[in-house]
């Protein structure tokens, strides 16, 4: 993985509502925004944007069915993250 990459990810998670997010999105599996936005006690607005930032970060994945999107961990991405910060140390 790049190390452009490995920021942009890094910066991602280095906000504490967004870490929260991501970690309610790997529990679950998969799960819907307005459900997401149901557990944390922040607007709508700031769960979308903060969707937006784990999205275009590589972490999560997006699917669209009808009104609704549906959120997932890409962990094949997250585990190639985690193998590159690992590395850092070698």
């Amino acid at each position: 993985m790049e190390s452009k990459q490995i920021v942009k990810i890094s910066k991602a998670l280095a906000d504490e509502n967004r870490q929260n997010v991501f970690r309610t999105i790997a529990q679950k599996g998969e799960i819907v925004c307005k459900e997401i936005t149901n557990l944390f006690n922040l607007s709508q607005p700031t769960i979308s944007h903060h969707l937006k930032i784990l999205v275009e970060s590589g972490l999560v994945n997006v699917r669209k069915e009808g009104q609704w999107s549906y959120f997932s961990v890409n962990k094949k991405f997250f585990r190639e993250y985690l193998s590159s910060l690992r590395n850092l140390t070698k």
